[in-house]
């Protein structure tokens, strides 16, 4: 039978309040100016957001589905408050991504590519002997968002893209749990700068897996 078109998609008034709504929930999180385990009262949430509860709802309801948010039957809503003890498991997951986006990046990377990727790869090692683990996140996430945007795979892009961000909040908000030796993982980020330099892209597979504690030569 034939098949009818569908209408052309129309962003409305309504669309864009959800949109707007769920951005701003989500980088309340993210951000940590909602902490985890914090009850996320829709109440209050319209008093701050100035919208009615429907799209709010709806945005919880996409949230929670991302992992930033639980929501329990007939009861309330609340910032995820993410398990140390899955702290490792998560970091594993972030790096199959990674690892997986570095393979498939490294085929296309011109010289420009390396030396910029080996750039971004010494801020980390320099956010690592600072302490500051704000600054260290700030500084991998932008090392490894670019080499999944260099790996050509638009699909792949937008699964990292989906779930990411919830990835690494998870990670964040545990890293204590990991114990991380701030000194090896330095010098795994300087050898990683080299051998991108060096056009070694073996190594800078093994070392990605060493990150992220994947492999038989991971540090616990």
């Amino acid at each position: 039978m034939p098949i009818p078109r569908s209408p052309e998609k129309t962003t409305t008034p309504r669309e864009l309040v959800r949109e707007r709504v769920y951005g701003q929930l989500k980088e309340a999180i993210l951000s940590g100016v909602l902490l985890p385990g914090e009850r996320l009262d829709e109440a209050e949430l319209r008093g701050w957001l100035g919208v009615s509860g429907t799209p709010i709802r709806q945005a919880l309801h996409t949230l929670s589905l991302e992992g930033l948010v639980e929501t329990a039957p007939q009861s309330h809503s609340a910032v995820i408050a993410p398990r140390p003890e899955e702290a490792r498991d998560t970091l594993q997951t972030i790096g199959v991504l990674v690892t997986g986006a570095t393979i498939l990046a490294l085929p296309h990377l011109t010289v420009e590519d390396r030396t910029r990727l080996a750039a971004l790869a010494r801020d980390v090692t320099v956010r690592h002997r600072s302490g500051d683990v704000p600054a260290i996140t700030k500084a991998a996430g932008a090392y490894f968002g670019s080499m999944v945007q260099a790996c050509r795979n638009p699909v792949f892009i937008e699964v990292v893209a989906q779930t990411g961000p919830s990835l690494s909040y998870h990670v964040t908000v545990t890293h204590h749990a990991l114990d991380a030796d701030q000194g090896r993982l330095a010098q795994d980020y300087t050898e990683l700068s080299a051998a991108l330099l060096d056009g070694d892209d073996e190594r800078v597979v093994d070392v990605t897996k060493r990150i992220f504690l994947l492999g038989s030569g991971s540090a616990a």
